[in-house]
């Protein structure tokens, strides 16, 4: 295989993302956040984060799962959650790392979940490191799910749908289906699944762009899943991690 262009620490990865160096942690439970305006900084939560209000955040933390829950999920009426510089780990048990509505993530280190991100509207997902999915009997096992939405932006993420401790290719980095407008995938680096990116056959997209992606070779099948599709634009700028070269339509 030739040797890579540009090293894989152009992206998101253990360095610099989740809770900085030296950073002291104080215990704590699950947490219901309902104040609007709130901030959550420096603690070490087992358990589960529920989201409730307006203009929440969560910074320098890390949340450990304590079973089969969502270790972050906004509920109405949440708007405008920002959670940065937060380790995820679902232990294996999560169902999904952080879901659904209205939330912006940086520098997050999302692991040992089934499915990293289930993903509504209004959402920002930049300088993130998704990867270790786990399978259980019945998962999909995608880095990222967006079905049904619209306003949506990944742009400078590491998604590894691909386990090397394993040679597991999970089942996609992004999955797309249903009505999906206004998404931008930029500049990200995506390696393994079935198909690296799954178009359902049921998507309805507009205004839906990959650009300036870079991509790894341990998928399965392909790339992309109906590359021509209405509403979905596939630039030239999208290359190969190895070589450089633009990512065809496999």
């Amino acid at each position: 295989m030739p040797t890579p262009l540009v090293p894989l620490t152009r992206w998101p990865g253990p360095d610099t993302t989740g809770v900085p160096a030296n950073t002291v942690l104080t215990p704590s439970g699950s947490l219901e956040l309902r104040r609007d305006g709130q901030v959550i900084t420096n603690l070490n939560i087992t358990g589960r984060v529920s989201v409730y209000a307006r203009n929440v955040t969560i910074r320098r933390s890390r949340i450990t799962s304590d079973g089969a829950t969502f270790p972050i999920r906004t509920f109405d009426p949440a708007v405008n959650l920002v959670v940065e510089d937060v380790e995820i780990d679902g232990r294996g048990r999560s169902p999904v790392g952080v879901c659904f509505d209205d939330f912006t993530l940086r520098r997050v280190n999302l692991h040992h979940v089934q499915d990293g991100l289930w993903i509504g509207s209004r959402v920002n997902v930049v300088d993130s490191w998704i990867h270790d999915l786990v399978r259980v009997p019945g998962s999909h096992n995608d880095c990222v799910r967006v079905v049904g939405v619209g306003d949506v932006v990944l742009r400078h993420n590491r998604l590894d749908a691909y386990r090397p401790s394993t040679s597991e290719a999970m089942n996609s980095c992004l999955a797309l289906g249903l009505a999906v407008h206004n998404l931008r995938v930029e500049e990200n680096y995506c390696d393994g699944g079935n198909y690296t990116i799954s178009i359902r056959p049921d998507l309805a997209a507009s205004a839906v762009a990959f650009r300036r992606n870079v991509f790894g070779r341990h998928h399965r099948t392909g790339i992309i899943a109906r590359p021509v599709h209405r509403g979905l634009t596939w630039e030239r700028t999208n290359v190969w991690f190895d070589n450089g070269q633009p990512v065809g339509h496999e």
